[in-house]
């Protein structure tokens, strides 16, 4: 665990730099990917999904601790309108960061101020279709000023490390140690199913991913039957076991995890 940790904040401290236009040295090995998945497997939900939700709160909460002060940051908070909806709400939840999103958030709403500064001032209401175009071509282009250049600073991150851990996945599925432990799990979720296919190089991995994806959805679509079947009032008295969760899950494995697949409306993306 703890050489795990100690990998994603080397890590992401590189990618943070590349985001923020700090150039660092290093790259990460598929080494460090195929590891992350094999202890994400260990663990109930889809792995890529859980993967991403853990580097998203490692990123949030070193970002916060270690970058308040840093110009890049600044520069990225100011561009972007500082977080997406998500990871926005998400950065206030860290005990200690209240003065670090102050102090980021004040540069992002100064930007918005001196767009709204800049703005020319509209002339007093007058009748007829042309003016009402223009007042509309005005309102539009100040729209679009106030527009974020770029995403949000977590959703590329965690953009970069799901390519990754698909890549990894697709790629070496036929590793005894991988299958196992992918075979032993909850798979992944479906958005994340799609994405690995096409990530698969051959048929023959192909083939070996939807044979073990289709054998852990089977298990979970008998617990699904199970539930409904117990929910019967003739066999109320009958106690849950393992399929007592399963309509929660089948919901998680259609749709991937709370917070993963968010929309993120912002700079065109």
């Amino acid at each position: 665990m703890l050489a795990s940790a100690w990998a994603f904040l080397r890590r992401s401290a590189g990618q943070v730099g590349s985001l923020l236009g700090v150039r660092r040295k290093g790259t990460l090995s598929m080494s460090l990917s195929y590891y992350d998945l094999l202890e994400a497997f260990a663990n109930p939900g889809c792995a890529v999904c859980n993967l991403l939700l853990r580097n998203a709160d490692r990123f949030l909460d070193g970002f916060l601790y270690e970058r308040a002060l840093d110009p890049g940051a600044h520069r990225a908070f100011r561009a972007r309108r500082g977080l997406c909806n998500e990871h926005g709400w998400q950065a206030t939840r860290y005990m200690g960061s209240s003065l670090s999103l102050a102090t980021l958030y004040s540069t992002a709403l100064d930007e918005v101020l001196k767009i709204l500064e800049e703005a020319p001032l509209e002339e007093a209401p007058r009748l007829g279709p042309l003016h009402l175009r223009n007042d509309r071509s005005q309102s539009s282009s100040l729209a679009d000023r106030l527009e974020p250049v770029g995403g949000c600073l977590v959703c590329e991150l965690l953009a970069g490390a799901e390519q990754r851990y698909l890549h990894t996945l697709g790629h070496h599925i036929a590793d005894a140690r991988l299958r196992e432990a992918y075979q032993n799990s909850d798979g992944l979720c479906l958005p994340h199913f799609r994405q690995v296919l096409r990530q698969a190089p051959r048929p023959s991995d192909r083939e070996l991913l939807i044979a073990i994806q289709k054998g852990i959805w089977k298990r979970l679509k008998a617990d699904l039957e199970e539930f409904i079947l117990k929910n019967d009032y003739r066999r109320r008295g009958e106690r849950m076991g393992p399929e007592g969760d399963s309509w929660r899950r089948v919901a998680f494995r259609m749709a991937g995890e709370r917070g993963v697949f968010g929309p993120d409306p912002r700079g065109g993306s």
